[in-house]
């Protein structure tokens, strides 16, 4: 049998809790350990987890003062005993079968197996439900399964050798796209991804959840930015098809950090700015839309001015 460490990082989500926690205590593969770790919830998280440790010996609890959802999956993954690690968020339940799925499928860790998922009921992912080796496959492997867009650590049947061997952990320096990063960190050590045809995981969007209402630097954006262009010198793909999909979701992680920052003063956003400006290469350029092309001019020239004027009233009227 194939030990599971199931690691919930949990902050003041005590509505949802029970739901999250029975769903796996449900699992019709009982070999886990489960990992609840309470990032210093001003609710009564603490008090429920505390109740299901007395109830169940395959419970650990873990209670902390708040430092962030990166460095509390960070302990889950120190903590663990089991050879496989599965994470779930703590407002977000799993199907009873959900274990079960991945060890059914199960070959090797050289392979990260990864289900769908049904948000409010709905699966909305489009992937292709085969292996894929990750280096040689690598263009269809992204373009495919649009693979940027779903780097979230649920859903995913990880090695904890493969972490632990290669120092892959959550950067607690990072509170944006640090899901993304974990992901693409892992994929470099694996030989294949295989997607599953079943969604047994349920994922809830919770409007007040920390994920949803956030606000993230420059530096947040820039970092992500800067892993996925490593990616794409990693895979020293030339596939254009590629090109247009990576290139197209880094823009997208440019503009959002800037549009998440123009209230910054001027010497404060161009100070930030520094780091997209210089990171810049003429594939951006090349490879984005008019209104993109406008964005790359004014960061490369470090025009803030203009650009903040350009991004809240041009772009806008253009996009219309």
């Amino acid at each position: 049998m194939l030990l599971i460490s199931v690691i919930i990082p949990i902050y003041n989500t005590a509505l949802y809790l029970e739901k999250c926690i029975e769903s796996v205590i449900a699992q019709s593969y009982s070999d886990f350990e489960l990992i609840l770790i309470n990032d210093g919830s001003t609710d009564n998280s603490g008090e429920i987890i505390e109740y299901y440790s007395k109830k169940d010996s395959r419970i650990i609890v873990i209670q902390k003062t708040n430092t962030g959802v990166s460095d509390t999956r960070n302990i889950g993954i120190r903590s663990a005993k089991g050879e496989a690690i599965c994470f779930i968020d703590s407002d977000d339940w799993i199907d009873n079968d959900y274990l079960e799925v991945f060890i059914k499928n199960f070959q090797d860790h050289d392979t990260l197996l990864i289900q769908n998922i049904k948000r409010n009921g709905e699966v909305k992912n489009k992937y292709i439900y085969r292996s894929y080796n990750v280096y040689d496959e690598f263009d269809n492997l992204f373009t495919d399964n649009e693979l940027l867009y779903s780097g979230g650590p649920v859903a995913k049947f990880y090695c904890k050798s493969i972490l632990l061997d290669h120092n892959i952990f959550f950067d607690n320096n990072v509170s944006y796209g640090e899901d993304l990063i974990f992901f693409l960190d892992y994929i470099k050590h694996i030989k294949f991804i295989q997607f599953l045809n079943i969604a047994k995981y349920n994922y809830i969007h919770n409007t007040n959840s920390l994920s949803t209402n956030r606000n993230y630097s420059l530096n947040n954006y820039a970092i992500v930015h800067e892993k996925i262009m490593k990616l794409i010198d990693w895979s020293k793909s030339k596939n254009q098809k590629t090109l247009n999909y990576v290139f197209s979701v880094d823009w997208d992680i440019i503009e959002s950090g800037i549009d998440q920052n123009l209230h910054l003063p001027n010497n404060k956003i161009k100070q930030e700015l520094f780091c997209f400006s210089r990171s810049l290469n003429k594939k951006h350029f090349h490879l984005a839309n008019f209104n993109r092309k406008i964005i790359y001019l004014l960061l490369k020239t470090r025009n803030i001015f203009l650009l903040k004027f350009y991004k809240s009233t041009l772009a806008v009227l253009i996009k219309k």
